[in-house]
């Protein structure tokens, strides 16, 4: 994978599950379907949102480990 690969892939699949998740409710709007999105749904999106930047840092880190070692 490429660098950034990591971080790129989970923002891009976070995107697609709430794309999916926004589809749902257009046929899911009762109570459950609030309290799910609520428990499930927003944690999903502020945890990836808070993940982002550190595996960002991780990623660069890594590649300066690898090219220090070649």
């Amino acid at each position: 994978m490429s660098e950034g690969g990591n971080a790129a892939r989970l923002a891009s699949l976070t995107r697609e599950l709430l794309q999916h998740w926004h589809q749902t409710r257009e046929v899911w709007a009762d109570g459950k379907a609030r309290e799910f999105e609520e428990r499930f749904i927003r944690e999903i999106e502020s945890e990836v949102k808070a993940a982002l930047p550190a595996i960002e840092q991780l990623e660069s880190v890594l590649q300066r480990v690898r090219h220090d070692c070649e």
